[in-house]
């Protein structure tokens, strides 16, 4: 009875799949049914749809359920679909899963995705287009990928204080960078630079400075970045 309770399971499951039906069977079933045999059939079935639902459903499996077998589908379904919001759900899998086969089987899924996108919006202020372009320079001369809609967006701020005291000119910038990726999470990175000339810098010259105390942050910030990617 058992067996057959699991062989109707499937076929509602596989059948909806072939027909492009609606994915909550089968998320259902993932998330909830007690035979170990229909939870990894519906992590193969979500693996043929691309709905933000199954992938939610996909992620939640490998994070969670208690068999090998069924993280080792839904990994594999990930994969499958090149799921790039997964990013995060696999690379714990990869680092942590108690299982090898799972571990192995996240790390080639992450292999392919190939590396995080990023996108990096323009800030705002009278420096803030000067800190965008700086800071894209810098991530693509770290070999990182930019692209229109990235895994992450990066929200980059600066504000340049001059002043003029003790017979010099000093330009102070601060910088910060939020970081916002595909599950709305933040992450705020921040930098300083700091020059000071001597003398009082006529309004001509001060241009330049600005620029260099912005390229400044931007590398700040490129190498924080840079540090943080590489712990994901």
């Amino acid at each position: 009875m058992a067996r057959l309770h699991a062989a109707l399971l499937l076929a509602a499951l596989v059948l909806p799949a072939l027909a492009g039906a609606d994915a909550d069977p089968a998320v259902a079933a993932l998330r909830g049914d007690p035979s170990l045999k229909v939870r990894t059939q519906a992590a193969i079935v979500l693996g043929q749809r691309g709905s933000p639902e199954a992938v939610r459903a996909l992620r939640r499996a490998v994070a969670e359920d208690p068999a090998a077998a069924v993280r080792l589908a839904a990994v594999s379904a990930l994969g499958r679909l090149e799921a790039t919001r997964a990013r995060p759900t696999l690379q714990a899998a990869a680092l942590a899963d108690p299982d090898p086969a799972v571990r192995a089987a996240a790390a080639r899924a992450l292999a392919a995705l190939g590396p995080v996108t990023l996108t990096v919006e323009v800030a705002g202020g009278p420096s803030g287009a000067r800190l965008s372009e700086a800071l894209s320079r810098q991530l693509s001369e770290r070999g990182m990928a930019l692209a229109a809609n990235g895994e992450l967006r990066l929200q980059p701020k600066v504000n340049v204080e001059v002043g003029d005291g003790g017979g010099r000119t000093t330009f102070e910038a601060h910088g910060s960078l939020v970081v916002v990726d595909g599950d709305g999470r933040l992450d705020l990175l921040e930098s300083q630079a700091r020059a000071s000339v001597a003398g009082l810098v006529p309004d001509s010259r001060r241009g330049a400075y600005v620029i260099t105390v912005v390229e400044a942050v931007a590398r700040g910030l490129g190498d924080d970045l840079a540090a943080r990617l590489g712990r994901r």
